[in-house]
């Protein structure tokens, strides 16, 4: 199939199923995302919707199971889409939320961007909550993002400081109850109206309560802030944070540092830019976290 596809792609009996639900369709919006599928802004008589579909037996379908898990599991008041209703029909998974993306923008993380607060008091949010329903486990979603990464350790100018990063991390360490997204920046984050909404949750998994926090960091030095400022605003969002595990902080942020180097170099190409602005800032996460330890 193609990397990307319309409404039009959808066979005849699965927009049936749809209309059934939302009215005719009026205009159907296609969004141009990181992942394969079908992703669209849908304008019907009854409800309007936010839309994703793929081929249930895809390769590509796994992320999409995700994000069906954590809307299903979700609670009403977290800063995140509504999730509508998913089904499985004709071989085609198909997820429906709430439509925020109308007069919504992405959210600014720079020094004194309004958005900021706003951005903290939703990922803080997001730390306090646990989930008692088994899910994906961030130990192996992060695993499987080592095991690419890794392959940039064998590289000499890539070892420090992501080689003393990882001495004593037990990957283990990561898992936990709390809902995690896997993947807040400005990419995912969006504002409307002073509200904060997370999307994509194609990342979500079961894990330690400060990853989020932990994978924010990157985001916030990308746009500017110092690690010593990244600290403090972390510690703004959730007081915890002070307690959170140094050793395994640093040992999650190299995982994903050099996963961001491998797919700055082998990613597809719709993910290389924001992949080597993340890589460029994990380094000096890591020194001033290591020298902390």
């Amino acid at each position: 199939m193609n990397d990307r596809l319309d409404w039009e792609h959808l066979p005849q009996s699965v927009r049936d199923v749809i209309e059934d639900k939302t009215g005719t369709v009026i205009k159907a919006e296609t969004v141009i995302g990181r992942r394969p599928g079908l992703a669209a802004h849908l304008y019907a008589a009854q409800d309007d919707i936010f839309i994703k579909a793929i081929p249930a037996d895809s390769p590509a379908a796994e992320p999409y199971r995700r994000e069906q898990w954590a809307g299903w599991h979700l609670p009403v008041e977290a800063p995140a889409p509504r999730s509508l209703w998913s089904l499985e029909i004709d071989g085609w998974l198909v997820l429906a939320s709430e439509l925020v993306n109308d007069h919504a923008r992405h959210v600014d993380l720079r020094h004194d961007s309004e958005d900021l607060p706003l951005v903290l008091d939703a990922v803080g949010w997001l730390a306090a909550q646990h989930c008692a329903i088994p899910g994906p486990s961030a130990v192996e979603h992060f695993s499987s993002l080592y095991a690419k990464g890794r392959l940039m350790l064998d590289q000499p100018h890539v070892r420090n400081p992501y080689l003393p990063a990882l001495e004593g991390f037990n990957i283990d360490r990561l898992g936990g109850s709390t809902l995690i997204h896997g993947d807040l920046g400005p990419r995912t984050l969006l504002t409307k109206d002073t509200v904060i909404y997370a999307i994509d949750w194609s990342t979500a998994s079961l894990g330690a309560w400060w990853i989020d926090l932990a994978l924010l960091a990157p985001q916030l030095i990308a746009e500017g802030h110092s690690p010593q400022q990244v600290d403090e605003l972390l510690s703004a969002a959730a007081p915890a944070w002070a307690n959170a595990p140094a050793r395994d902080v640093i040992g999650l942020t190299a995982i994903c540092g050099s996963h961001h180097l491998y797919q700055a170099e082998h990613g597809p190409d719709n993910r290389r830019d924001d992949a080597l602005r993340l890589a460029h800032a994990c380094p000096a996460w890591l020194t001033h976290r290591l020298a902390r330890l």
